[in-house]
């Protein structure tokens, strides 16, 4: 089913981002370009105000997805919202269109990293400048989308990253803070960026990264393909604290085994890959000369 168009459009973000005509593809003229016509991170043509697009990746979401769509309505009523319906069985798109989302419906389910794939594909169809993920089981808060959007704007092109490790809120599972902090010191490593939370689903995507970075994994494991990639092509990663929240009698779609160890072997052949790179690059006759030539410029 194709998403519906867009109600409201051409109305502005209460925080500042712009809501542009919903459908086709990007507006002509919106974004720098390098030569070869590829956008530089977080470049824009002067005076453009960025339009935001909203995904929410679902999976049996009927009971919460109603709820996060009307909050997010609250927060951001006239910005394009999208639901991607990863091959639900209780009815989650039906609600989701019903509280006012638009829903884009996958024939039957294929993970979390395809419907991101989905919901980003369709975004970007829609002109997208910046795109905000969150979760449709109602474990991320919509009225925090607009700290988000403040970090967006001081850094321009940044991919930004919600840390529920550095705010008040429900405890998280131990099994799966486990999980987040080992993960966080690998990526920590292979970003040198001082994240925190790195698994948080709640984040902010600039369409330029989108638009150039090769989505390879699936599952859970793209949300961690994304960060090393946007550090490899020179986007920021910046976290920003937010609540975390764990509703009663609602299991996370996060299997901590499973998912994790996925992540794990990913995050391991990264790690590989990187490591001969550094090792040469930390010699001390690299260290001396590269202190060098720091001095001399």
């Amino acid at each position: 089913m194709r998403s519906t168009e867009a109600r409201d459009a051409g109305a502005r973000h209460p925080a500042g981002m712009d809501v542009g005509e919903s459908g086709g593809g990007p507006p002509e003229g919106r974004h720098g370009r390098e030569a070869g016509g590829r956008a530089r991170p977080g470049e824009m043509v002067a005076g453009t105000p960025p339009l935001l697009v909203i995904v929410v990746p679902a999976f049996n979401e009927a009971a919460t997805i109603a709820g996060v769509v009307g909050r997010l309505r609250g927060v951001c009523p006239a910005v394009p919202l999208i639901v991607v319906d990863d091959g639900s069985t209780d009815g989650t798109a039906a609600r989701a269109a019903a509280a006012g989302a638009d829903c884009v419906i996958q024939a039957r389910r294929s993970g979390k990293g395809a419907a991101l794939r989905a919901g980003f594909a369709a975004a970007l169809r829609r002109g997208a400048d910046v795109v905000a993920t969150l979760d449709g089981d109602g474990q991320h808060d919509p009225a925090e989308l607009p700290r988000l959007l403040a970090a967006a704007r001081e850094s321009p092109g940044a991919l930004v990253v919600g840390d529920r490790l550095g705010s008040e809120g429900d405890p998280i599972p131990r099994l799966r803070l486990g999980a987040i902090r080992v993960a966080d010191r690998v990526l920590c490593w292979l970003t040198r960026a001082p994240l925190r939370d790195t698994q948080c689903g709640f984040r902010l995507y600039p369409a330029a990264l989108l638009r150039t970075l090769p989505f390879r994994e699936g599952g859970f494991v793209l949300e961690t393909e994304v960060l090393i990639g946007a550090a490899r092509l020179g986007h920021p990663l910046v976290s920003v604290p937010v609540r975390s929240i764990y509703l009663p009698g609602r299991a996370s779609r996060f299997r901590a085994l499973a998912d994790g160890g996925r992540i794990g072997w990913y995050l391991a052949r990264a790690a590989l890959r990187e490591l001969p790179g550094r090792l040469a690059a930390d010699r001390p006759g690299r260290r001396v000369r590269r202190a060098t030539a720091e001095l001399r410029g």
